[in-house]
């Protein structure tokens, strides 16, 4: 259960209602009575009383064009945005390392159960929340029926309305007040920002107190980030990435290859038939993929490894998958020395 939520603020905005097919809604509480037993009258309640938030609207309208690029952006292009200076960065590392002092016996009891490295997990919560900072504002069920059923419906509205679904079970599973539950403007949860679907399926009480808590409880988002990956096909001390040798040769060959999918499914000799070789032992038969960059100096490539491919499970990003990697080196060498 969240602790310490004592007041939830209603939003003074035009009733969701305003933009939706009554009748719509109607099928929606029918169908959770019929298929999950909801009480009708409870659901028609937390309805009548949805309020729209305008800033939903700011957040999911179309960007502006940019680029977004690794470490790559020229001098001066404002239009250019550098991923790995938003996540990799003094402040994320510091906060990182207090993170894990703080949560040492969960770190380590984590890395012995799932396989899945402490700062591994450190730099997801890092990233996705500010180690707690920024779990989110916006009342989820509102966010959620907005997006699914109301004035900011449109193409996801499907996956939202399953979201929806999920919210309403992951409450009653969990005895949360689904009218008072906050996240994030896409309805994402808690510390290691979850949706609800995620909550049910892979969050975990792993401080044994008999619920779950992605909010208050470290233990459990420590615990449940790493149940996530381990579901997703982590390998325990295995590789994330491993840089690649080349030449300008073959420059072509290995750009094609980072332009496919960073799931690894070409076998290392394959590559090595094409004389791009690793820094390190790989097995010839080992699946890889190539994850290509922009840097400071350049384009720079590494072979991608399952692992690699499972960070982006949990964000669909190869820009994602690289800052949680780097910066969780940087993490686990910033605590590597002051130690």
């Amino acid at each position: 259960m969240i602790k310490n939520i004592l007041i939830f603020i209603i939003f003074m905005s035009s009733p969701v209602f305003g933009e939706v097919d009554n009748n719509e809604i109607n099928i929606f509480i029918k169908f959770m009575h019929d298929k999950h037993s909801f009480d009708q009258t409870e659901l028609r309640n937390l309805f009548d009383n949805v309020r729209v938030e305008p800033r939903i609207k700011k957040y999911i309208k179309k960007a502006p064009e940019r680029t977004l690029t690794w470490n790559g952006c020229a001098f001066n292009d404002t239009k250019c945005t550098n991923y790995r200076n938003l996540f990799v960065n003094n402040k994320n590392i510091k906060n990182g390392i207090n993170f894990w002092k703080n949560n040492l016996k969960a770190l380590t009891k984590a890395e012995k159960e799932f396989g899945v490295p402490a700062e591994i997990i450190v730099a997801i919560v890092g990233i996705e929340s500010k180690y707690g900072l920024r779990t989110g504002t916006f009342r989820t069920f509102d966010t959620l029926v907005s997006l699914s059923l109301g004035e900011n419906k449109g193409r996801r509205a499907k996956f939202y309305k399953t979201e929806l679904i999920n919210f309403l079970l992951m409450c009653r599973e969990n005895k949360f007040d689904p009218s008072i539950i906050k996240g994030s403007y896409a309805g994402a949860l808690g510390k290691p920002q979850f949706i609800s679907s995620s909550y049910r399926h892979y969050a975990i009480d792993f401080d044994k107190d008999g619920y779950i808590d992605l909010w208050e409880s470290d233990y459990d988002v420590i615990g449940s980030v790493a149940n996530y990956f381990k579901k997703n096909g982590w390998k325990a001390g295995q590789s994330i990435m491993t840089p690649i040798s080349y030449s300008q040769s073959n420059m072509d060959s290995i750009e094609e290859a980072s332009t496919k999918t960073y799931k690894p499914t070409t076998k290392y000799k394959s590559f090595k038939k094409s004389n791009i070789f690793a820094d390190a032992y790989i097995d010839n038969d080992k699946l890889l993929s190539v994850i290509g960059r922009k840097e400071k100096n350049g384009k720079e490539y590494s072979f991608g490894h399952k692992n690699f491919y499972v960070i982006t499970r949990y964000n669909r990003s190869r820009l994602y998958a690289l800052a949680v990697y780097y910066l969780s080196r940087e993490i686990k060498k910033a605590k590597s020395d002051i130690l």
